[in-house]
């Protein structure tokens, strides 16, 4: 009988997210929200639609870095669908997607 102590790969990658992402992902939260605010300069059509499109890609990278924390709960057995956190977040993600749409 094998008693390999090798760490699962999975694991340790989840054990490194869970360290890692909660920082990443205040940081592209703060990231986003100074970029979302330099929308109140005069913009011409095309600085509005570049911004636009930075904001978009700013709250995607946002959302990928909270499914990645998701999964990485989810192997660490820390996934509680009535977490405030989780609904914190995701209010957070719909109130930029509403202001994407409404700018």
């Amino acid at each position: 009988m094998s008693t390999d102590k090798t760490p699962d790969p999975i694991m340790a990658l989840q054990t490194r997210l869970l360290g890692e992402l909660p920082d990443d992902i205040a940081m592209a939260r703060d990231a986003y929200h100074r970029l979302a605010g330099e929308a109140a300069g005069i913009m011409d059509a095309r600085e509005f639609s570049a911004h636009q499109a930075a904001c978009k890609a700013a709250l995607g990278h946002l959302e990928s870095l909270i499914k990645l924390l998701r999964w990485a709960c989810e192997g660490a057995g820390e996934v509680d669908d009535d977490a405030p956190e989780k609904s914190n977040v995701d209010q957070l993600i719909a109130e930029a997607k509403r202001s994407l749409a409404g700018a």
